[in-house]
């Protein structure tokens, strides 16, 4: 069954409004390759919903998108390209009139994007404004499971708009994001600024969050698990490098959010940023984590110039956890409220 956003039962079939693909030559066998008949519905209805069935929909490319708008009903859609592709799912937008991005773009339901380990990116978008991934499950990314806008050669100037290429207030939602620590580019939401990430869930992903301006994340659970060797070496080399949000721009707002078994909390580029942390908890625990690598909550930035703003955290370190390196000597603007710890390196100055 299919919901709204209010919760109501849209269709069980591809109703109204939806066209079901299995009345268009798809089939949902795992095997079959569905790529033409996805190209020649889209090019025949290029602005209706597309309604998947049960059923896993292979695809032997990339699906290319100038408006999305897909319901899907415990169907996964899968990527089983030869070679290859730098995006599953490419939704380009469109800027019409100019500096106005196509709104209110959707893919929801319950189901499955699975890029196979065979792209680049599971979700790639452009050109657009409120568009939602909303109760999906992103599998089996290289670099980005989302990514929050992509500008390249393969997007022409032919409608005159790519230099204005504005991608904003992606909204995500009630999903879970996961790929392997064996890829160690990968990054679960790579985000562009000015969107909204709730309730999801991040595993196995060597970088959870890339965050640029003032989006904001809430209840965010990232965690490793991929790490039951019994080697402490190949343990250390998963772990090693993880964190849970990089910070590209000022002002992201965290609330709520739960970090489990990675090394950095927080990592800062070579700008001086502020990030805003509500309501944090962080957990390693030491029984699994690996000797030899020491994990930090809240990480200095290269320039010196961190500043945190943190009110109410729960930090277990279960002696493997480094609270923070910022010299709070020459660092002024750290504030740290309300952190309940147990490590000795915790700053004196803790308000």
């Amino acid at each position: 069954m299919v919901y709204d956003l209010n919760g109501t039962p849209l269709s069980t079939g591809g109703g109204s409004g939806m066209l079901n693909v299995l009345d268009h030559g798809f089939k949902g066998d795992g095997t079959t390759d569905n790529l033409a008949a996805f190209n020649a519905l889209i090019a025949a209805h290029p602005a209706e919903t597309l309604y998947f069935p049960k059923g896993v929909y292979a695809f032997s490319g990339k699906l290319v998108f100038d408006q999305c708008y897909m319901e899907l009903d415990n169907a996964e859609l899968k990527c089983t390209a030869s070679t290859k592709v730098d995006r599953f799912i490419e939704i380009r937008g469109k800027m019409y009139p100019p500096e106005t991005p196509q709104q209110d773009m959707f893919i929801r339901g319950n189901g499955k994007v699975n890029a196979n380990f065979k792209a680049d990116d599971c979700i790639a978008v452009a050109r657009q404004k409120c568009t939602l991934l909303d109760h999906i499950s992103i599998q089996n990314f290289q670099r980005y499971g989302i990514c929050g806008k992509f500008n390249d050669s393969s997007m022409t100037t032919s409608d005159g708009q790519t230099e204005a290429n504005l991608s904003y207030e992606l909204m995500v939602r009630n999903c879970m994001i996961e790929s392997s620590l064996d890829y160690p580019n990968a990054v679960g939401i790579y985000d562009t600024g000015d969107s909204m990430y709730s309730d999801t869930v991040i595993l196995n992903v060597k970088t959870a969050l890339s965050c640029n301006g003032s989006s904001i994340f809430h209840n965010i659970h990232a965690w490793c698990f991929d790490f039951n060797y019994s080697d402490n070496d190949t343990k250390k080399a998963l772990l090693e490098n993880t964190v849970f949000a990089y910070i590209r721009g000022n002002g992201p707002r965290f609330s709520d959010c739960y970090i489990d078994t990675y090394q950095k909390g927080f990592q800062f580029g070579s700008g001086q940023y502020v990030v805003y942390i509500t309501n944090l908890k962080w957990y390693v625990a030491s029984n699994t984590w690996p000797t030899g690598l020491t994990a930090y909550v809240f990480p200095a930035s290269p320039a010196g110039k961190t500043m945190y703003k943190v009110f109410n955290a729960d930090i277990n370190g279960s002696g493997v956890t480094k609270f923070s390196d910022v010299d709070l000597s020459t660092q002024t603007n750290c504030r740290w409220y309300g952190i309940v710890h147990n490590l000795s390196d915790a700053p004196s100055t803790l308000q």
